[in-house]
């Protein structure tokens, strides 16, 4: 066997133990957008505003999807669980780029780096490439969990707690060969926490807002503690300042009127300052002006609603000014600078044109 053949860690090779309970009840099954589905275009379009751009292919010609989606937002981040049935599927996904995703199969899942032919097996957390497409069989009768989110907002959320803003983009570490990155905490945490947060979920009770920022921020922490990725050095280090009281206010108030034509003495109102006082907490709390905040949410949910969004004419300068953009050229400026890509480019990988192919049994 090859080294390749043996791509393992902590966060790929061991297979989650299911109690008897949990594994007859789907993660968010209160949360189920379809089920028995045989179509593979539409469970498609129900999983990739939940997660990345993909491509579905058959696994195997002549045997029927029977596929169920559960999936909703907890904040910034998406989580969804899809079950394909039949004879299965594969999962073709591009680099995700500016974008957070990971996948938490249900039963040990196969993939391979296309572009290097690396392979191995996933059971615990397998991280999708930045910079790589990726090939996923996921097991048909279990189904995998994906939890999706921005790099932006990640790193917003590390900013909070270290006082600045990281000095490189925040990129994760995969399942390479040869890669000794590792994590501050054990691989163990992400499955214990998304585990958690389906149970809350799963409880059938309203979702006081409190708790949802609770949930959110719960997954936030275990990805940024138990996955490794280009800040976790800063992570060990201790946190450059306390908390500010208002900085939560002003966090809360950005992103419930980011849609707004607000600026920063709007902010400053709202949470009852001055606009000097509002620069210091800024710059204290998450390293960055007032507007360079305002503008990092702003952005933050332009990319999410270009990539739930079909290609049409005009569709990116609507979501730019929904986002509180009147000038696109900004908005492209903008948002190159922060995702390094295009709008468009967005837009053309995360709806590809085709979607239907059929892989020939076994491949």
């Amino acid at each position: 066997m090859t080294e390749t053949e043996t791509i393992q860690s902590e966060r790929t090779r061991r297979v989650p133990d299911l109690p008897e309970r949990e594994s007859e009840r789907p993660p968010l099954s209160a949360y189920q957008r379809v089920s028995g589905e045989t179509e593979i275009d539409v469970l498609h379009d129900e999983v990739e505003p939940f997660a990345v751009g993909h491509d579905l292919q058959l696994l195997k010609r002549g045997i029927p999807l029977d596929g169920r989606v559960n999936a909703l937002g907890v904040g910034a981040v998406n989580l969804v669980w899809v079950r394909y049935g039949g004879g299965g599927v594969i999962v073709d996904t591009p680099p995700t780029g500016g974008e957070f995703a990971m996948c938490a199969p249900i039963a040990p899942m196969d993939f391979e780096y296309r572009t290097t032919k690396e392979h191995g097996t996933a059971g615990g957390s397998l991280v999708l490439s930045h910079d790589k497409p990726m090939r996923m069989k996921p097991d048909p009768r279990l189904g995998c969990l994906v939890i999706a989110t921005s790099t932006g907002r990640l790193t917003d959320y590390l900013a909070d707690y270290l006082g600045d803003q990281p000095g490189r983009p925040l990129r994760f570490h995969g399942a390479e060969p040869g890669s000794d990155a590792r994590a501050l905490a054990p691989a163990s945490i992400v499955e214990q926490t998304w585990r958690h947060v389906c149970r809350v979920l799963d409880n059938g009770s309203h979702l006081h807002p409190l708790a949802a920022r609770n949930l959110e921020e719960a997954l936030l922490t275990a990805i940024l503690l138990g996955l490794p990725h280009t800040a976790t050095a800063s992570l060990a280090e201790p946190p450059r300042r306390v908390p500010h009281y208002l900085a939560t206010l002003i966090r809360d108030w950005v992103h419930a009127h980011y849609n707004e034509p607000i600026g920063v003495r709007d902010v400053a109102a709202a949470a009852g300052i001055g606009i000097r006082q509002l620069q210091v907490i800024c710059r204290d709390q998450w390293g960055v002006t007032p507007t360079q905040l305002l503008r990092g949410v702003r952005l933050d949910n332009a990319r999410a609603a270009i990539l739930a969004a079909h290609s049409a004419p005009g569709v990116i300068t609507r979501i730019a000014e929904s986002a509180g953009y009147m000038d696109l050229t900004r908005f492209g400026v903008h948002y190159r600078r922060r995702f390094g890509e295009t709008p468009t480019q967005t837009l053309n990988h995360s709806r590809p044109a085709s979607r239907l192919t059929v892989a020939a049994c076994g491949k």
